[in-house]
């Protein structure tokens, strides 16, 4: 459905649309093109595609769970069209319901765990390397920040991100790369780090769940994508 929004945002752009503004023809260019990387990702529905939390019954109960989740997509939307309302105006059915639940449904099956170097470390550091005649200018306004944030002024940023690369890989309970995220990378990229020797033209595979886990748990923990594992290694 995103995917059919996109394409169709940039065919309506012909003949009637102004050269330049949110609705040109160099807009929708750069829409399609912005859109590229994400047009790869599996989507479903945000919350039809989550997984049911433990402390949530399945029937009557699950059902008002992902009805509660719906009502937090369509304000989440609301509040997205606020704050952008000429994107909003120029591409209406990218910002339908329909698209936005599965774009963020599309993160919530293939976001990958990340952390990166403290941006606040790296401003910090900035201010030791400035002239003297100007670290003295700005260090009565830093001093105090960095004294109040004590330590944790180097805490590495961690959230979760999406990487087109690395969510074309399918599972496999035994893998032959890893995907490596950590705070000494600052380029923004998912390195895929090969487990073993990989054969030319062999499948890349990483393991959507932990690999250590046993036989039971892995399968739990994958029926939240909507399969049932059956790699090699499950099937022993």
């Amino acid at each position: 459905a995103a995917d059919t929004a996109v394409a169709a945002a940039a065919a309506a752009g012909g003949g009637k649309q102004p050269d330049e503004g949110p609705a040109g023809p160099a807009a929708l260019a750069a829409l399609t093109a912005a859109w590229e990387p994400f047009a790869v990702g599996h989507k479903a529905v945000w919350w039809e595609s989550m997984a049911r939390p433990e402390d949530v019954a399945s029937g009557a109960e699950e059902a008002a769970f992902r009805s509660s989740m719906r009502e937090i997509a369509v304000e989440s939307l609301g509040l997205l069209c606020a704050a952008l309302p000429a994107p909003a105006t120029a591409y209406p059915g990218l910002f339908s319901l329909e698209v936005f639940s599965h774009v963020v449904g599309m993160f919530e099956l293939n976001n990958l765990s990340i952390a990166v170097a403290s941006p606040v470390e790296d401003y910090f550091l900035a201010v030791d390397d400035l002239p003297e005649e100007r670290k003295a200018a700005v260090e009565p306004v830093t001093g105090p920040l960095l004294d109040a944030l004590d330590t944790g002024y180097c805490a590495p940023c961690e959230g979760t991100g999406f990487f087109a690369l690395q969510s074309c890989l399918n599972s496999d309970c035994d893998p032959n790369v890893a995907p490596l995220k950590d705070d000494e990378d600052r380029d923004g990229a998912c390195v895929l780090v090969a487990k073993r020797d990989i054969a030319a033209g062999e499948e890349l595979t990483m393991c959507y769940v932990d690999e250590s886990a046993d036989l039971f748990a892995r399968r739990v923990e994958l029926a939240d994508y909507g399969f049932t594992c059956q790699c090699r290694r499950c099937q022993r």
